[in-house]
């Protein structure tokens, strides 16, 4: 069974990326550096060879040596000697038929030379040549040799050895690959603690499942129902979520890569990233949505880097918590309905024992009455049904603290309430700060409280007003009640009327709240007509 080979590790690319770069530098290196070498060496050695061809042409004992009847006797010591100061691999004088006066070889002393390379240099000229002699392959200097009279009588062969060359560039060579190779092995080092480092900096993940993971936080991002905003340590947005832009207006564009101030002037992750503390079940309003915001830092090797803010509808959790209060509630008010129920049938059985009947009727009608009354009310006056639901959960509530609250005669309500969540939310918000309010009056001194509620519907507003006579708004609050998170409720509080005062500004409404010790009223006008 074959086996699947799975992708290359980043480490292993890095390496082996880093190795082909080193080979090619330095091989580019070494060769260039070679060439350069070479041809140095060439040029030098031709030049050396024809230094030492012209120095022996000039000599006047050579000169002179050409008059002798056996030049060669002259000739040939002085070569030699020549030859062995310099170096060279041969020094060759000849006359102009190019019949040799000395040669290393003696037996070839008297010999024609060879090579096929003296044109120049019988025509009088210097010249540097390669050509192969009886020694083999050469770089050769050729001098003329001149008389007292500037005849031309012979010339200068000064020869080096190509063979020789190469063994001392070899040697040179070979220097420079040793040290190459000692910086290749320093390199591949260098790569190795590289990609080391750097698979730690990425948590010794692959490039694939670096991916897959960018994909799965995006999805997961986008699939929760949680709005979620992250930011560097400037401030500057870096992953915004679908459901955190479904809070904001339109008009704000895209947001990633903007000062968060600019988009949440009170989201406070400012403050989380310069102390490095997390905010937990906090409430704050973005757009103009209530929600509870969890603000944590994003820290990396002990160093802040970052924060990130995590926040959710306020309204959907109150949702699950009216909910699971409605249930409690609902058995509360069954076992109390019960009671109740009951002491009513014994009253009715201890006066039917009495035979009260006149009076057990009159209990009756007047249960039935009661009842008949609030049903007749909200039958007629009040017949949005949300809006009816909330003002019976805040009865039944009211009338457990002690409470009494009251719809006006003049109230009237369609069936379809103008701005209905904006009134749910009114509403809730203002006659629970009302009972708050009262729950901190001395019932001795207070022994009766209420609060009243009145919503008219006109044909271009809605008035709703909610009153209490409870101790009235703090005087050090002022116009600042309408702010975020002004209050004297202490942290985390004083969102509900920031909030109020958003909604209705954006729908063209106005609000006003009038306060005094014996109690506060809130006022709210909506236009009529949806916007």
């Amino acid at each position: 069974m074959k086996s699947i080979k799975g992708p290359m590790k980043l480490r292993t690319k890095i390496n082996g990326l880093i190795l082909l770069n080193l080979l090619f530098v330095l091989i580019l290196f070494i060769v260039t550096l070679s060439i350069i070498m070479v041809q140095r060496e060439y040029g030098e050695t031709g030049a050396n060879a024809l230094s030492v061809a012209e120095t022996v042409a000039g000599l006047p004992e050579v000169v002179q040596a050409f008059k002798e009847p056996d030049p060669s006797s002259i000739i040939q010591p002085i070569a030699e000697n020549i030859r062995m100061k310099t170096g060279a691999q041969f020094i060759v004088v000849s006359n102009m038929k190019l019949i040799r006066y000395s040669h290393p070889d003696p037996l070839k002393i008297g010999r024609h030379m060879v090579g096929d390379d003296d044109k120049k240099v019988l025509l009088g000229h210097g010249s540097i040549t390669q050509a192969t002699g009886t020694l083999g392959l050469s770089i050769r200097g050729k001098y003329p040799i001149f008389d007292q009279q500037h005849h031309q009588i012979g010339i200068v062969s000064v020869g080096f050895l190509i063979q020789d060359i190469w063994k001392k560039l070899t040697s040179l060579i070979l220097e420079i690959i040793s040290i190459g190779a000692i910086a290749l092995i320093v390199g591949l080092i260098g790569a190795f603690l590289l990609s080391g480092h750097i698979k730690k900096q990425i948590f010794n993940l692959e490039p694939h499942e670096i991916a897959f993971l960018t994909q799965q936080q995006a999805a997961i991002l986008e699939s929760i129902r949680e709005g979620i905003i992250a930011v560097d340590t400037n401030g500057m947005i870096t992953t915004f979520n679908r459901e955190a832009k479904s809070m904001l207006p339109e008009e704000l564009g895209e947001p990633i890569g903007k000062a968060v101030t600019s988009i949440l002037p009170s989201s406070r992750l400012k403050e989380v990233i310069n102390e490095g503390t997390s905010h937990y079940d906090q409430q704050m309003i973005v757009g103009n949505t209530l929600v509870v915001v969890n603000r944590i830092p994003v820290k990396l090797g002990g160093k802040v880097i970052g924060a990130v803010a995590s926040f959710r509808d306020k309204m959907h959790l109150d949702q699950l918590d009216q909910r699971l209060a409605d249930i409690g509630q609902y058995v509360d008010t069954l076992r109390s309905q019960r009671h109740e129920f009951m002491n009513k049938l014994h009253l009715i059985s201890g006066l039917i024992q009495m035979k009260e009947y006149e009076l057990v009727r009159e209990l009756i009608e007047d249960v039935h009455s009661e009842q008949q009354n609030v049903l007749e009310f909200f039958l007629t006056r009040v017949r949005d049904p949300a809006i009816v639901g909330v003002l019976i959960g805040k009865m039944h509530r009211a009338k457990e603290l002690g409470i009494q609250l009251t719809i006006t005669d003049g109230s009237s309500v369609p069936e379809l309430c103008p701005h209905r969540e904006t009134v749910l939310t009114l509403l809730g918000n203002a006659i629970e700060n009302a009972m708050e309010a009262i729950k901190t009056l001395d019932k001795q001194l207070h022994p009766v409280t209420t609060i009243t509620v009145h919503i008219k519907e006109e044909p271009e507003r809605l008035y709703i007003e909610v009153s209490d006579t409870g101790p009235g708004i703090d005087p050090e609050l002022g116009e600042q009640m309408f702010e975020d998170g002004k209050t004297t409720k202490g942290e985390g509080r004083g969102f509900g009327l920031a909030l109020v005062s958003r909604l209705v500004s954006r729908l063209d409404g106005s609000i006003f709240m009038i306060s005094s010790p014996e109690g506060a009223t809130l006022q709210v006008s909506l236009p009529r007509m949806e916007g």
